[in-house]
């Protein structure tokens, strides 16, 4: 019978070929064996949680140290299969930390998507050049965010797009983020759907044309109050309300 593995125990995430099964033993990527190792001064026999983020899970314990990297054995492994809507957050990146914070509170909640978006009055914009380690450090922070919040899954980052691909995703309730809209975010949820994005705007908001270009596109307008919340914050309250009315969270 598989030994009880702690709820607090180490969460990572593993890319390997084919599936994890009981008794297989898995490598841990050199930044994550550091700190399993070094920070946290992990010993043979101590358990943790592996994720390959395609919805195997599975209890195991560090067993070997192979070159500085901790090897894991498997014990028991399990199915996890996303339940209730999936829920993207697209948003207007932040300047500063205030994106990564964003990123990482996001992924802590389980959201499946997060989709960085070029709108009208955007302040923050990469150039090509930079856009790669950008998107890199973000994708590294929600990694990280989904590892200590034990997620499953870890957010998939979609990098810079259009305001119109934001809003024209097909198959999926978008409901854009509008402190003039009259109906608040909880009355545009139903009481089932597949897909669910929410769009959050820059700190001046999105443009009348955007919003009417919006609505074209069959998204709808919804406000979470008379309070004006920044991007980061409009951002991490949506998506919690979203998860919380399919089940999600709370």
């Amino acid at each position: 019978m598989p030994i009880p593995i702690p709820m607090s125990a180490p969460h990572f995430f593993v890319d390997v070929a084919g599936p994890l099964e009981p008794g297989r033993r898995v490598t841990l990527s050199a930044e994550d064996s550091n700190h399993a190792l070094r920070a946290l001064r992990m010993k043979h026999g101590d358990g943790v949680t592996i994720s390959d983020d395609a919805g195997l899970v599975a209890n195991g314990r560090l067993v070997d140290e192979e070159d500085g990297r901790a090897v894991v054995e498997l014990d028991d492994v399990r199915l996890v299969v996303r339940r209730g809507a999936l829920v993207s957050v697209a948003l207007a990146p932040p300047k500063g930390d205030r994106l990564s914070w964003a990123v990482q509170k996001l992924a802590e909640l389980g959201v499946d998507e997060i989709v960085l978006l070029h709108a009208r009055r955007s302040v923050r914009e990469w150039q090509p050049d930079r856009a790669g380690r950008a998107i890199q450090r973000v994708l590294t922070v929600a990694r990280e965010a989904a590892m200590q919040s034990r997620q499953p899954f870890v957010p998939r980052v979609v990098e810079p797009r259009p305001f119109e691909e934001a809003v024209g995703a097909k198959g999926t309730l978008t409901v854009v983020l509008d402190p003039g809209a009259t109906a608040r975010l909880s009355a545009c949820l139903p009481e089932d759907a597949t897909a669910v994005r929410l769009v959050v705007g820059p700190e001046g908001g999105f443009t009348d044309d955007e919003l009417e270009r919006a609505s074209d596109a069959g998204a709808v307008t919804a406000s979470l109050g008379e309070q004006i919340l920044r991007t980061e914050t409009a951002a991490v309250v949506g998506a919690s309300l979203v998860l919380h009315r399919y089940g999600r969270l709370g």
